[in-house]
């Protein structure tokens, strides 16, 4: 048998105990703030998919020189005035009825529903639709607010649409979400 000297025997039973305790300190800082770090990412991510989809529609409207819709949508396939942008939307050409896809319009974008129970909703002007003309310049004005999950442990972004049509996040929101 091969005499092992005292000091290459391993851990101690303190060691060890100190070592579980310091990962455990650690654990309990480190949890909750990647929890903070992961909503923040959500919600910046979010609002950057929505702010997208409006560059696009402006965009678009100039390049094609027709009008360009943004509208929610649960089907991918057609606008509709029930629920909330959370549940999706499509981006299309709308040379008929302004924020209503008609059959000739041509849908550019869809994106489905937001992951993490977060909320999207529009005030009165543009709860249900954001339209552009040719030449790039919105025909409404208004807020859109994005929410975390209640409870809030995260502030959320209020997407603002101006009467020229460009669009900024406005960080933290004008009225905090519940």
């Amino acid at each position: 048998m091969v005499d092992v000297p005292a000091t290459s025997r391993g851990f101690t039973l303190i060691e060890l105990m100190v070592t579980l305790a310091v990962v455990a300190i650690l654990v309990t800082v480190a949890i909750p703030n990647y929890r903070m770090f992961v909503l923040n990412s959500r919600m910046s991510a979010q609002a950057n998919d929505f702010m997208t989809a409006i560059g696009l529609a402006r965009s678009e409207a100039i390049k094609r020189a027709t009008g360009v819709s943004l509208c929610k949508s649960a089907n991918g396939t057609s606008c509709t005035t029930s629920g909330t942008w959370a549940q999706g939307w499509i981006v299309f050409t709308d040379g008929g009825t302004v924020g209503t896809k008609d059959p000739a319009d041509v849908v550019i974008q869809v994106r489905g529903p937001l992951e993490g129970a977060s909320t999207l909703t529009g005030s009165a002007a543009v709860a249900n639709f954001i339209a552009y003309r040719a030449t790039g310049y919105g025909t409404v004005a208004g807020t859109i607010a994005l929410c975390p999950p209640s409870p809030a442990a995260v502030e959320g972004r209020d997407i603002e649409i101006s009467n020229t049509g460009r669009a900024r996040v406005q960080r933290p929101p004008a009225v905090a979400c519940a």
